[in-house]
């Protein structure tokens, strides 16, 4: 029933936050979008597919990540060692920039930890043809705009959550309070990154393709180019591209097209939530028979 209870408060609270800090956030962008875009300018079919495939996973896969977070806090009594303790109190105690530090490592900390899962489990999703199943919806998107950044399917983002919620759990151990602050500060500072760098926008920022995820370098991973292919999979620092060999950095004018030339884009949410699972159904199903 703690299990049950928890998904009902949590559900009828998310529409809200969601419309608030998802959707809002995006009119800057796609007035930008259409101002000054890359190639044809998206429209208004391209912004509402992508809104409405993010609001359904974010409501179809909350259950994983509740029950991530509570069997890695039942899980840790029983582990043979102790997890890390760990606040971030202790940096804002440094003389006059300590507020200003202690912030910023909410948002890095995490993002860091975040980002390295994020870079090798975007890595399977591509070479494991279960994964890249419900990977290519995301990656469908012909007019790539600053709502693809949630165009993300519902079994996606429980592979993704989960894991990295579980496993977190089992090594940090964070003050509820620390931990819900630094969720906060590095999802918001991540979201407003990943509309950016999902933007149809024709902007260079070429000083900051090595630090941050760009415009310019994120599209080089959804480039229709074959020389574009598994290149630049980190969700907000290429580090991890540049240590483990996947880092293209974009020339100047290198804008290129975006999609899927042997995937057509889903043409309704239904299908977009649906297909991939009935593609994994008919991919696991000739096994099951064998057995």
């Amino acid at each position: 029933m703690a299990f049950a209870d928890t998904l009902l408060s949590q559900m009828k609270g998310m529409l809200l936050p969601i419309l608030l800090w998802t959707v809002l956030p995006l009119i800057p962008f796609i007035i930008a979008e259409q101002l000054r875009p890359v190639g044809q300018a998206p429209r208004l079919r391209d912004y509402t597919m992508n809104i409405l495939i993010g609001i359904s996973t974010a409501y179809l896969s909350l259950p994983a990540g509740i029950a991530a977070g509570s069997l890695s806090a039942q899980l840790r009594g029983w582990l043979p060692w102790t997890p890390l303790s760990f606040t971030f109190a202790s940096v804002g105690m440094v003389p006059v920039v300590g507020p200003a530090l202690e912030v910023l490592a909410m948002i890095f900390v995490p993002l860091v930890l975040h980002d390295f899962w994020f870079y090798w489990s975007h890595r399977l999703e591509h070479a494991v043809p279960a994964l890249w199943a419900f990977h290519r919806i995301h990656h469908s998107d012909p007019r790539m705009n600053a709502a693809t950044f949630g165009r993300d399917h519902f079994l996606q983002t429980i592979w993704r959550t989960f894991f990295s919620i579980f496993t977190l759990g089992l090594i940090v151990d964070l003050h509820l309070s620390e931990a819900g602050k630094a969720a906060l500060y590095s999802t918001l500072f991540l979201i407003g990154l990943s509309m950016f760098y999902h933007s149809a926008i024709r902007v260079r920022v070429p000083g900051f393709n090595r630090l941050l995820v760009t415009p310019q370098v994120h599209r080089i991973h959804h480039s229709t180019d074959p020389a574009h292919y598994n290149k630049n999979f980190a969700d907000a620092l290429p580090i991890f591209d540049v240590l483990f060999g996947t880092y293209h950095s974009p020339g100047r004018e290198e804008f290129p097209a975006t999609g899927l030339s042997d995937f057509p884009a889903p043409r309704s949410l239904w299908s977009a939530q649906w297909g991939p699972v009935a593609v994994l159904w008919n991919m696991i199903r000739p096994r099951l028979t064998l057995r």
